[in-house]
């Protein structure tokens, strides 16, 4: 692969890149998913990680030292950009300062993507599941969640006399939610 990426023949450079897109960056764009940011967010830092590393295995200042895996490596390289990117924001304090006291360094790549790995599973089933509710219930909670809509933004949109009724309903919503968690686990 290293060498595919410092070839001179533009087709096989061409395809070395479309392996990494198609075989160690997928936890980068779950990572980003599952950490605050949208899709756009996602292909954003992809394109930015990968760039970034073709650019240091082309000019000689990638080494892939040894236990170490190019997915590993490219998680670090995203996971430290989307700490900044979420710096910048002013978002997610909390969690960039979990990451900054968790190092992100390539000793915590297991536990990371094992991580990563059960909050995927986790989301799937929040999926089944959340597809289980009717369809009213659906829309609250993905103004709410998803679209960040306050409660009286909600109440308007639903066509609710006020925000107390959209606050209400979306406490029923969240309870059936967490009833069928229960129920299926």
């Amino acid at each position: 692969m290293i060498a595919r990426l410092r070839s001179k023949d533009r087709r096989e450079l061409n395809e070395a890149i479309r392996d990494v897109y198609d075989h160690h960056i997928s936890p980068v764009r779950y990572f980003v998913l599952q950490n605050g940011g949208d899709a756009h967010d996602a292909d954003d830092l992809v394109q930015t990680t990968v760039l970034n590393f073709v650019q240091a295995v082309r000019n000689g200042s990638f080494q892939l030292q040894e236990g170490t895996t190019i997915e590993a490596f490219l998680f670090v390289l995203a996971k430290n950009r989307w700490r900044n990117t979420l710096k910048q924001r002013g978002f997610m304090r909390d969690y960039v300062q979990e990451m900054e006291a968790t190092g992100g360094g390539y000793d915590s790549w297991e536990a990371s993507a094992q991580r990563i790995m059960e909050e995927r599973e986790e989301q799937e089933r929040y999926i089944q599941l959340f597809n289980l509710l009717g369809e009213r219930c659906q829309t609250i909670l993905t103004a709410y969640r998803r679209d960040g809509l306050s409660m009286k933004e909600i109440a308007q949109k639903m066509g609710f006399d006020n925000e107390r009724v959209a606050i209400n309903e979306k406490y029923k919503c969240l309870q059936k939610l967490k009833a069928l968690f229960r129920y299926e686990t």
